[in-house]
C-alpha cells in the first residue's frame, strides 16, 4: 500500500475507535511513513520541526497567555457592566448582552474557548433566571465563542498567515465585517426569542449616565483590541510582538491599573496558558507528517486536478472547498484539519486568481463550524457543559446560528468586499 493509503485508512480507524485527533495524525503519518515508503524514519521529527519552526505561529503561546491574564484580571467582568449599559434596556437586551461581550472579549482574547469561559459562566445564571430556556443558552453562548476566530486577533488567523505567508494583519481585518455580521444576527435572534417567549424584556431606559459611568471604569479593557489590532495594522509591532504587548499590558491592569491578579496566582496562569499551548503545538507540528506524504504522493495536483475537472470558475471552487471544510471540521480538530488540508488546496485557489484575504477568512470562518457542531463542537460541549443542557435542548437553537455562518460565507464568496473592505481601507 502507497503511503497516502495507510495514512488515511489508519487515521479513520483511529478516530473511529476514539483516538485523540492528534496522536491519531501522528500515529497513522508514522506508520505510514515507515511502512508505506523509503525515507528514514528521522524524516517524522524533521517534519515535526519544520512545522513549529515558524516566527508568525510564536504569536499562539503568547495571545494563549494573554487570554488567561485577562481572565484572571477580570477585565470580562468589566467589559459585560459596559454590555449592560449599551444593550440591556432592549427586548432580548440580556441575551445580546451575551453576545456583544463575547465580540469584545473575542477581540482581547482570541479564543472561543477563552471567551467561552469568561462570559458564559457569568451571563449564564442571569440568562437562565430571567426565563431563557437552558438550551437556548448554551447554543447563544457556543455561538458567542465561535465568533472568538472570527473577530480579530484571531488564532486561527495567526495559524493561517504561518502555514501560507499571507498578511495576519489584513486576515485579522478581513474578520471585522464577518464578525459584525455574525454577532448583528445573533442579536436578533435574541430579540425574536424575547418577542416570542415573552422573557426579557429589557429595562425600557437608555441611561446614558450609567454608560459613561461603566466607560470609565472599563476604559482600559475595552482599549485592549485597539492596541493590539492598532499595533498590528500601522506596522508598528507584528502579530507575534502584539502577543507579548498583549500579556504585558494585562499584566498591568490587573495588577496596577484593577489590581485583581495577585502574585501567587501568576504560577496557575501560566500553568493553564502553558497546557493549551503545548496541546496547539503539537497539533501544528505533527500535523506537518501529512504534508510530507502529500507531497511524495503529489495529492496536491490531483486535487487540483479533481477540483479543476470539475470547473475552473473560482466561486464553484470555494463553494466545493467550504463543503468539504465543513465536513471535516465536524469530525477533525479546527487546527489539524487546516494544517493537513491548506498546504494541499490553498495553491489551488490561489492559482485561479482569487483574493488571498478573501479566501483566509472565509477558510478560517469554515473551520469554525466544526466548533458549534456535533461529534467534535468543542464551544458546543463546552456551552452545554456551563448551561447545564443536553444536545437535544440544544440543537433546535444552534441551527440558526450555523445558518448565520453558512450565509455569512456565502456573502464573502459572491462579495468578496465583505472579507476586504476593511483591510484594503486601512492597510493598502
Amino acid at each position: 500500500m502507497s503511503m497516502l493509503a495507510i495514512a488515511v485508512v489508519l487515521l479513520l480507524i483511529f478516530i473511529a475507535i476514539g483516538v485523540p485527533v492528534c496522536f491519531a495524525i501522528g500515529l497513522s503519518g508514522l506508520c505510514a511513513v515507515a511502512f508505506g515508503g523509503d525515507a528514514p524514519l528521522f524524516m517524522v521529527v524533521q517534519q515535526i520541526v519544520r512545522g513549529l519552526n515558524s516566527f508568525p505561529l510564536m504569536a499562539c503561546p503568547f495571545f494563549i497567555l494573554a487570554g488567561e491574564i485577562m481572565g484572571a484580571a477580570k477585565l470580562s467582568d468589566r467589559i459585560l457592566d459596559f454590555c449592560r449599559a449599551c444593550v440591556s434596556w432592549m427586548k432580548g437586551g440580556l441575551g445580546a448582552v451575551c453576545v456583544l461581550a463575547n465580540m469584545i472579549f473575542a477581540a482581547i482574547s482570541g479564543s472561543g474557548a477563552a471567551s467561552i469561559s469568561a462570559i458564559g459562566s457569568l451571563t449564564t445564571p442571569q440568562l437562565k433566571k430571567t426565563g431563557y430556556n437552558r438550551g437556548f443558552v448554551a447554543a447563544l453562548i457556543a455561538g458567542g465563542g465561535a465568533l472568538g476566530p472570527i473577530i480579530p486577533p484571531s488564532m486561527n488567523m495567526i495559524i493561517y498567515g504561518s502555514l501560507t505567508g499571507d498578511s495576519v494583519g489584513k486576515l485579522f481585518l478581513g474578520g471585522v465585517l464577518p464578525g459584525i455580521l455574525i454577532g448583528g444576527a445573533m442579536m436578533l435572534m435574541c430579540f425574536y426569542y424575547a418577542k416570542k417567549h415573552h422573557v426579557d424584556q429589557g429595562t425600557g431606559t437608555f441611561s446614558i449616565k450609567d454608560l459613561l459611568t461603566t466607560l470609565r471604569k472599563s476604559f482600559f479593557a475595552l482599549i485592549t483590541p485597539l492596541i493590539i489590532i492598532g499595533g498590528v495594522i500601522s506596522g508598528v509591532f507584528t502579530p507575534t510582538e502584539a502577543g507579548i504587548v498583549a500579556c504585558v499590558y494585562g499584566l498591568i491592569c490587573g495588577f496596577f491599573i484593577y489590581r485583581t491578579i495577585k502574585v501567587k496566582e501568576l504560577l496557575s496562569i501560566f500553568r493553564r496558558a502553558t497546557e493549551s499551548s503545548a496541546m496547539i503545538m503539537m497539533i501544528m507540528g505533527i500535523a506537518t507528517i501529512y504534508s510530507y506524504i502529500f507531497a511524495v504522493e503529489n495529492v496536491g495536483d490531483m486535487i487540483s486536478n479533481f477540483l479543476l475537472s470539475i470547473s475552473t470558475n473560482p466561486i464553484i471552487i470555494m463553494l466545493i472547498i467550504t463543503v468539504i471544510m465543513m465536513i471535516i471540521g465536524c469530525f477533525m480538530e479546527t487546527i489539524a484539519a487546516m494544517v493537513v488540508l491548506l498546504p494541499v488546496i490553498y495553491p489551488v485557489v490561489m492559482g485561479l486568481g482569487v483574493d488571498p484575504v478573501q479566501f483566509g477568512v472565509l477558510f478560517c470562518i469554515s473551520t469554525v463550524l466544526g466548533g458549534v457542531t456535533p461529534p467534535v463542537g468543542v464551544y458546543l460541549f463546552l456551552s452545554m457543559s456551563i448551561a447545564g443542557a443536553n444536545i437535544k435542548e440544544v440543537a433546535r437553537y444552534i441551527i440558526p446560528i450555523v445558518i448565520f455562518i453558512v450565509t455569512t460565507m456565502i456573502l464573502i464568496i459572491f462579495i468578496p468586499g465583505v472579507a476586504t473592505l476593511v483591510p484594503n481601507v486601512l492597510m493598502r
